[in-house]
């Protein structure tokens, strides 16, 4: 799998967006270079960087014609919409996001496709596989071992339905699963819309390994809203709870327009009785046998005791 064959049959699609990512950009592109799996593409557009971002950009375009500068007149779409954007203008039969301030590893490619293809069959089944990471500073200094950790290994639609471990940087996945996607509004963080894609539809894998950096710095709006995440603590429901409970409106309308497999159709019922059910019997059963993951085990004990305490939970999700 590492040579370096031109077969499109097997070619990714790597998107990348940028937006006044000067200081990193380089880097990044370095990495891809250094894929020890050699047959892609990747296409960049850039949403409004006031910097110098599409200058590095464009030399490393005239380098390499692997390298695909996307120009138009769409201004900045903000990181959602911008990456939604990207992954409707590719074909390749593989499609890779690329964070512009992230580092890759040598073989993130070679490994990911590896699995890839493994689940998917030869059904060519909606498929996902998404990695761990090294989490660091803005000089690659550690910060914490894993960014995703032992919540990654967390199997089934039960493994990210509450607490998403899909870290959109690291992923990569299949047209199969592209095309479902383009079926349903674009709303969430492209992670967990396609995380969840996946496991309604098809199939996702975890690589427990860091396949790449994932870089914090100031100007590093993910890394950053992920800090304040971890760090913020409420007596009664923590911003990670509440981004929990506010998933519970997508879950219910912006995927049923899918077809869902026969497993994910009876986890998706649990799921929502316990915002809708009566039963608080019921719902403790619920949530120790599906044993969910959580951002935190914080969070964890505060849905308790929201559940002992009020009928249901339908008045603490948003309207997101």
């Amino acid at each position: 799998m590492s040579a370096a064959s031109d077969d499109a049959s097997q070619r990714i699609a790597i998107v990348l967006s940028t937006y006044n990512g000067e200081a990193y950009i380089a880097a990044q592109l370095d990495s891809l270079i250094a894929q020890t799996y050699q047959n892609w593409r990747c296409y960049i557009r850039d949403d409004g960087s006031k910097d110098e971002s599409t200058t590095i950009v464009k030399r490393y375009v005239a380098q390499d014609p692997r390298f695909i500068f996307l120009e138009d007149q769409l201004g900045n779409l903000g990181v959602v919409q911008a990456y939604f954007h990207l992954f409707n203008k590719v074909d390749e039969p593989y499609i890779a996001a690329c964070d512009q301030d992230d580092v890759w590893f040598p073989k993130k490619l070679e490994r990911s496709l590896r699995l890839l293809q493994s689940i998917e069959t030869v059904k060519k089944i909606p498929a996902l596989v998404h990695t761990d990471s090294a989490f660091v500073d803005s000089q690659l200094n550690s910060i914490r071992d894993q960014f995703i950790g032992r919540r990654g290994l967390k199997t089934g639609l039960n493994g990210i339905i509450i607490a998403n471990s899909v870290q959109g940087g690291s992923t990569l996945f299949n047209r199969a699963l592209n095309n479902e996607s383009r079926k349903i509004s674009a709303k969430l963080p492209y992670d967990y819309h396609l995380g969840m894609i996946a496991e309604l539809t098809g199939a996702r894998g975890f690589i427990s390994d860091n396949l790449l950096y994932y870089r914090q710095h100031n100007s590093s709006s993910i890394a950053r809203n992920d800090a304040k995440l971890q760090d913020s603590e409420s007596s009664d429901i923590s911003p990670t709870l509440q981004v929990s409970l506010n998933n519970y409106r997508h879950v219910k309308k912006d995927f049923s327009a899918l077809d869902w497999t026969s497993i994910a159709k009876k986890q998706v019922a649990e799921y929502l009785y316990l915002f809708e059910g009566n039963s608080k019997l019921k719902k403790l059963y619920i949530l120790f046998k599906n044993r969910y993951a959580f951002y935190r085990r914080k969070d964890l004990l505060s849905l308790i005791v929201l559940i002992l305490k009020h009928k249901n939970l339908l008045g603490f999700v948003g309207n997101n």
